[in-house]
């Protein structure tokens, strides 16, 4: 517990630093739909269809495409969105493009569940 004091991600400027998408205005109107969740199972691309068929109230909206993606993630994917750097994340491409490499090398290793 002591190794994680000094980190203080409690304080605002740090929260907003580790953030994916900094400065995202979710409209007050707007609910998050209920996604489900990629496990690696299913196609990439068909889970990103459907997440952007969830999400077609906002679609033009990247920042809010990117954000709420962790929100149909599960397991390792989510541990990959939750480590990608916010300088190289700035449009639905770039996601779209590190979740489409991420899925190609767990399928490569072999660590993809039995389908």
């Amino acid at each position: 517990m002591r190794a994680f004091e000094g980190i203080r991600l409690y304080d605002p400027i740090k929260a907003a630093e580790i953030c994916l998408v900094p400065n995202v205005v979710i409209p007050k109107k707007f609910r998050v739909p209920e996604f489900v969740k990629y496990t690696g199972i299913q196609c990439p691309i068909t889970h990103l269809k459907a997440y952007c068929n969830k999400m077609a109230e906002v679609v033009d909206d990247e920042k809010l495409l990117i954000h709420f993606f962790q929100d149909s993630l599960s397991d390792t994917t989510l541990t990959c969105y939750m480590r990608l750097d916010n300088t190289k994340v700035k449009k639905w491409k770039d996601l779209v493009d590190a979740f489409m490499r991420h899925v190609a090398r767990v399928r490569c290793r072999g660590d993809r569940p039995p389908s």
